[in-house]
């Protein structure tokens, strides 16, 4: 995939992040609507520019600690920030990771049982076997298809809105036109890119390529940046159909839509790119939860798992989520899931706001990496 600047630091951070945020949270549609149109057609794209900052703050606070404590996976980083209370944000993201796998299996399951009309545990199936696959693989191989699935999503994306444009830009315009703007509209879309980026530390592998501080901001700028591109062209096209679309009560938005809009064939290519999508959600948290392991399998036995046995890890944690979700152990979880979002704010954006920024004052000017006190002895 080559090794220049454009792909270590603009595409690779980006794609990944764009990868698993549209696929967990964002591809169905339900998600933007709730958090991001509901607000209204102006209070939307306000609602998006937040999730932008919020996103973009953290991210380059993760890209830069990562890189000068050499802390590339979630249990190194939370030393950093944490301590010895770095167990914490393990036990947090542990919890959000049977949540969300159990949510990407429901909505691939959804996505061609409305589609094909299948049985929606082929999804759970395809689901099971895509993670296991792509762990065997290993990160290169994500990273590719990361890349490539994102450019294919933002190019569908792209044909969407401008559908939408030629054909029904009068309603949107005129939906703009007699909104108000809504600054409450930022609050609600800060707290939707803090739900979404607490998962951030999941995907620091993509960050083993930053080498400087301006790195670190070009790609945390350039992931937040086409992270919340989904969310401008759904909500654009959202608006010719405003406000339908918030009380249409269908499982999957996008797909009504697309519907609405009459082209069988960007509801064939979209279908596909969301499952790719929705696949690459589950991918990218357990390749994240590989290099975990790796990193700790080095540090007690110098050496690091086969490509086989992240096949194994990772297709376990699969069928461990899976199985807990036919149990209704995921729908008690779902129930705290205000719990959750609370949570991660004490063991993850406080100490980061606090602690990282600190050590980020401290470290600055220092050069080398730094090496985190006391990572080999737990």
């Amino acid at each position: 995939m080559g090794n220049t600047f454009l792909t270590r630091i603009i595409m690779i951070p980006a794609a990944v992040w764009l990868s698993v945020f549209f696929g967990g949270s964002m591809g169905s549609g339900v998600e933007l609507v709730q958090y991001i149109t509901s607000n209204g057609p102006i209070g939307g794209f306000v609602a998006i520019g937040s999730v932008a900052l919020v996103v973009m703050a953290v991210m380059f606070c993760c890209f830069e600690l990562s890189r000068r404590y050499k802390a590339y996976d979630y249990r190194q980083f939370s030393k950093v920030i944490l301590g010895k209370l770095w167990w914490l944000y393990e036990i947090a993201i542990l919890l959000s990771m049977i949540i969300v796998i159990a949510i990407s299996s429901t909505a691939a399951g959804t996505v061609l049982g409305e589609y094909l009309q299948t049985n929606h545990y082929v999804g759970q199936v395809a689901l099971l076997a895509v993670v296991i696959f792509f762990t065997y693989k290993g990160r290169e191989f994500i990273e590719k298809s990361m890349t490539i699935a994102s450019m294919s999503l933002l190019l569908i994306l792209a044909i969407i809105a401008g559908y939408v444009y030629v054909n029904l830009g009068e309603i949107v315009a005129f939906e703009l036109a007699n909104d108000e703007v809504s600054l409450a509209a930022a609050s609600v879309g800060s707290q939707y890119a803090m739900v979404n980026v607490a998962f951030f530390p999941l995907l620091l592998f993509a960050g083993r390529h930053i080498k400087k501080s301006t790195d670190s901001v070009v790609a945390s700028f350039s992931a937040a940046f086409v992270g919340v591109l989904p969310l401008v062209a759904l909500h654009f096209a959202f608006l010719s159909h405003y406000p339908e679309v918030l009380t249409s009560g269908v499982e999957v938005p996008v797909y009504w839509l697309l519907e609405q809009l009459g082209s069988t064939w960007l509801i064939d290519v979209y279908v596909l790119i969301l499952f790719v999508l929705i696949l690459q959600t589950g991918v990218g948290m357990m390749q994240g939860f590989v290099e975990r392991i790796d990193n700790y399998m080095q540090e007690k036995r110098n050496k690091t798992l086969s490509a086989t046995q992240h096949a194994g890890v990772a297709g376990s944690m699969v069928l461990l989520s899976l199985a807990l979700s036919t149990l209704g152990i995921v729908a008690l979880i779902l129930a705290g899931y205000k719990f959750l979002f609370m949570t991660f704010i004490v063991v993850f954006f406080i100490p980061l706001f606090t602690v990282g920024i600190y050590k980020l004052i401290k470290s600055s000017g220092k050069g080398s990496a730094i090496v985190i006190e006391g990572a080999k002895a737990q």
